[in-house]
């Protein structure tokens, strides 16, 4: 039985490096800092964010590009003084929401990456350089889990019964559903991302666990900036369960990440993820 449970653990302990990491804090600085957020809004919900807030934030920590996820346009506003490149990916042709990609950098191409299915959801790009470089940069927002908080509390408080059975059943339908939506977008992504001909940067919300087929795919030939620079457990969504790393930042084998940190104190359902990166 010890033989046997050690090579079980031994099976998962990649896996468990993916949501614990153990980096000590370092004077090292790379060449290239970037963000992502999910801001549930930017504030239009009492007691959160709001766009001011995470100006200053992403100012003062030095951000060079960030994927501003779940944005409201007309409710929020990034000052162009700050960051002069801004590119909106609308989650359609007319909606409110979607993804800001801002930069201190010249933005030289941008774009929304098509999916082959309809969605609420969305992803695009922006090319920068630096250091004279090419670069690409993903803000992605995938599909999401379609869990509600009150879907969890309403289980836990019915009995193993035919009610039970059928919230469950319910719940197991849109976790389908959701995961099948995610794989198609997963695979319209890489597509993508194949076709461009510099180093590339994912990050955003992927609604997955690092054990999740959407990782492994979007994650294949790129640094896990947590995994390589951070530090403790990393959990990015802070509801109905606290202890869900689904907020990434992935980069090329070619740009190597030297450190990593997240924050909770801009309010949100998730936590602000940023990483220093190294362009080599």
């Amino acid at each position: 039985m010890f033989w046997k449970n050690l090579i079980v653990l031994g099976i998962g302990i990649p896996f468990l490096l993916r949501l614990f990491s153990l980096h000590p804090d370092t004077d090292t600085t790379g060449n290239f800092k970037v963000a992502s957020f999910n801001t549930y809004a930017i504030g239009i919900y009492e007691g959160l964010n709001n766009s001011t807030r995470i100006e200053a934030f992403l100012n003062d920590h030095d951000v060079d590009c960030a994927a501003l996820i779940e944005w409201r346009f007309n409710q929020g506003k990034i000052s162009k003084k700050r960051y002069p490149y801004q590119i909106k990916i609308r989650a359609s042709k007319k909606s409110n929401n979607g993804i800001l990609l801002v930069s201190k950098l010249p933005v030289t191409a941008s774009g929304t990456v098509p999916f082959t299915k309809g969605s609420y959801n969305t992803a695009g790009y922006i090319d920068v350089k630096v250091n004279n470089k090419p670069l690409r940069i993903y803000g992605v927002h995938l599909e999401t889990t379609r869990m509600k908080p009150r879907d969890y509390h309403n289980l836990k408080g019915l009995e193993f019964d035919s009610a039970y059975t059928e919230n469950a059943k319910n719940i197991a339908e849109r976790l389908k559903l959701s995961m099948e939506n995610r794989a198609g977008q997963v695979k319209d992504i890489t597509k993508h991302m194949r076709s461009c001909k510099w180093p590339t940067i994912i990050m955003g919300d992927f609604n997955d666990t690092p054990q999740s087929y959407t990782y492994q795919q979007l994650a294949s030939g790129k640094n896990d900036a947590f995994v390589q620079a951070g530090s403790g457990f990393e959990a990015t969504f802070l509801k109905p369960f606290p202890f869900l790393r689904i907020d990434y930042i992935l980069t090329d084998e070619t740009i190597q990440p030297v450190g990593y940190s997240s924050t909770d104190s801009i309010v949100s359902d998730h936590k602000l993820i940023f990483a220093d990166l190294q362009i080599k």
